[in-house]
């Protein structure tokens, strides 16, 4: 029987996680299994499954339609060659997450880079693990995971650094966790007086959205401080009906989506099927919040769109969509300079210009 038959366990999310492809021979035998009779250069592409985490839940798989570069799941999971062409201007750690010259990390667990909010990294596990990922160095590396001493030490530092409102749980994926830690987490994090609101940030909507269970959901309500989760939708065909159902079940308990996207060569660069995602976001009612230049990770130049076509994307969409539909087109600057938005640069005549 075939693992893609959607019998006993396919909606269990820890069964998409066990079941997940982490080597080539998986790789071959499910495209197999899917009718791809495109050839996988093997032997070639171990270099690369060598040099960088794959897994690739058997959910988010079966949304290939066609195994080469012109899907938009195959291009964001498959292993290629390309990974191996490294560039001079790109790097391991293109936000500088470990600089600690910058004085952002003060704790393994912790990044504080901007005054009133931190990110938290609880796990380094992720259900998939995305070709363009600007953690790609270190994702799916178990010695990155908080343990629960510096969880503790996170939440000390936290508490006693009362301009922090917000706390941005991140990693990894944190919604890998099992509930009982998760809920933890939350729970710790909510009895900080001073702390405003949580988000998390996950990619579990659109990889294995069975993890969105009404159980977990219902805890997450029921805290005492909003909890905001921030999904990662690239494209339109990553909202089936699947993903829009779990989100909803979330959405409907008032529990607020936002959308990160991250724009990338030849699956989301062109005004067709970025209006497309826009569209299909609002309508699931997950707002679109960020729209990333890819960072300069090493082996990533073959996804990588130029700012100038993000730039000439966004002007075209401006007034094809509402403004809500919108989303910020930001570049996190190498070296731990942070964020800043990219658009919005129109030459205006106006007499109160100057």
């Amino acid at each position: 029987m075939s693992i893609f038959d959607q019998t006993v366990g396919w909606d269990d999310w820890r069964w998409q996680i066990s079941h997940s492809c982490r080597g080539m021979q998986s790789l071959m035998s499910w495209a197999r299994e899917q009718g791809f009779s495109a050839n996988i250069a093997g032997p070639d592409l171990q270099q690369t499954v060598d040099a960088y985490q794959m897994g690739i839940t058997p959910y988010y798989f079966s949304l290939i339609k066609s195994f080469d570069n012109t899907d938009p799941i195959y291009q964001q999971i498959i292993p290629t060659l390309d990974e191996l062409t490294i560039l001079d201007s790109e790097l391991d750690d293109p936000i500088a997450d470990e600089a600690p010259a910058r004085g952002s990390r003060p704790l393994k667990a912790l990044v504080h880079r901007y005054p009133n909010r931190v990110l938290l990294f609880p796990t380094a596990l992720c259900a998939v693990y995305c070709r363009f990922c600007f953690r790609k160095r270190l994702v799916g590396d178990t010695t990155h995971n908080a343990r629960e001493e510096d969880l503790q030490a996170a939440y000390d530092y936290i508490n006693a650094n009362k301009q922090i409102t917000e706390v941005i749980l991140t990693g990894g994926d944190p919604l890998t966790l099992g509930d009982r830690q998760l809920l933890a987490i939350l729970n710790s994090l909510v009895s900080i007086p001073h702390l405003r609101t949580l988000r998390i940030h996950t990619r579990m909507p659109v990889v294995n959205p069975f993890r969105l269970t009404p159980e977990l959901g219902l805890s997450i309500s029921k805290l005492e401080k909003p909890v905001w989760i921030s999904a990662h939708f690239n494209h339109a065909v990553e909202l089936t009906p699947e993903a829009i159902a779990c989100a909803a079940g979330w959405i409907n308990l008032g529990i607020p989506f936002l959308n990160q996207s991250v724009l990338l060569r030849g699956v989301n660069d062109s005004v067709s099927s970025m209006k497309e995602l826009l569209l299909a976001l609002i309508e699931a009612r997950i707002k679109p919040y960020y729209l990333h230049q890819a960072d300069l990770v090493k082996g990533t130049s073959h996804l990588r769109a130029k700012i100038a076509k993000g730039l000439d994307l966004l002007a075209q969409l401006q007034g094809e969509l509402p403004g809500y539909a919108i989303p910020h087109y930001m570049l996190d600057r190498p070296e731990g300079l942070g964020k800043i938005p990219l658009q919005n640069q129109y030459d205006v005549n106006h007499p109160d210009k100057q």
